[in-house]
């Protein structure tokens, strides 16, 4: 019988697979380092981008605050801003008290013949000066407002008669 030393060759193997491992280990570091490595520059040329937007950005923002501070425009946009607000304030008139609401009920209660030659409203108070041919048409429409449900009463100021017909002054108190 022959004797083999496969010994020999066990070692060798154990040495080519060492060997390997080893190149594999070194071929997957270099692989991973090269990643990072990649992955650290790209980083650092996209931080430096977006840096340069940035300092381009803050540049055009200081600019236009500088533009804005030194004009007048906006001054004048803030003091058109207040007078709107001031006007809307002063037009504001309150839902029972609305001069649109109480001109069309008084216009629905005027007598044909009756012509008005001034109307003042202040608060719940109704100053009306109106013109007649006659004092019947005065005395109708005098009726007229005392029967109105948005009326509480009717006073008469004045009542005359000149050339061109009768003037009657009235001041009618609001509901």
């Amino acid at each position: 019988m022959t004797t083999i030393n496969l010994n020999q060759y066990q070692q060798r193997d154990e040495m080519l697979n060492r060997t390997s491992k080893m190149n594999f280990s070194i071929i997957i570091f270099l692989v991973v380092f090269s990643i990072i490595g990649l992955a650290y520059m790209g980083l650092k040329i996209g931080a430096s981008v977006v840096e340069k937007k940035n300092v381009s950005l803050r540049e055009q923002i200081l600019s236009s605050v500088q533009e804005l501070n030194g004009s007048k425009s906006v001054d004048d946009v803030i003091d058109l801003q207040v007078r709107l607000g001031e006007i809307k304030n002063s037009l504001a008139v309150k839902a029972d008290n609305d001069v649109v609401a109480i001109l069309d009920k008084v216009s629905k209660s005027v007598m044909p013949g009756i012509i008005f030659s001034s109307y003042t409203e202040t608060g719940k108070k109704v100053a009306i000066s109106l013109r007649s041919s006659n004092f019947d048409s005065v005395s109708k429409q005098i009726y007229n407002f005392k029967q109105a449900e948005f009326v509480s009463s009717v006073e008469v100021k004045s009542l005359d008669r000149d050339a061109k017909g009768i003037k009657c002054d009235i001041e009618v108190n609001l509901k």
